[in-house]
């Protein structure tokens, strides 16, 4: 038995769905059940969302991040000591 799932999207991004699953050559049903059947199989969304990078807020650096597992090089064009024999 099979249930009818519905969502509200805007036109545009209907337009854009409608034409990149035509080029790929399945239709919008067939790409929304595989992402569903992808979130069953990762336990998850099954990629990173992240924000485009335009959109995100820009934060203050503190020195108190990463607790003490982060710094500044002094020459930010320098290769880290860790990586220097690699780059020779």
């Amino acid at each position: 038995m099979s249930v009818q799932v519905s969502t509200r999207i805007d036109e545009t991004t209907k337009q854009q769905l409608d034409e990149i699953c035509g080029f790929i050559g399945i239709s919008p049903s067939n790409a929304l059940s595989m992402f569903i059947k992808g979130v069953i199989n990762h336990n998850g969304i099954p990629f990173n969302p992240v924000m485009p990078p335009e959109k995100v807020p820009k934060l203050p650096f503190s020195r108190g991040c990463m607790k003490g597992k982060m710094w500044m090089a002094d020459d930010f064009d320098a290769p880290p000591e860790d990586f220097r024999e690699y780059m020779e």
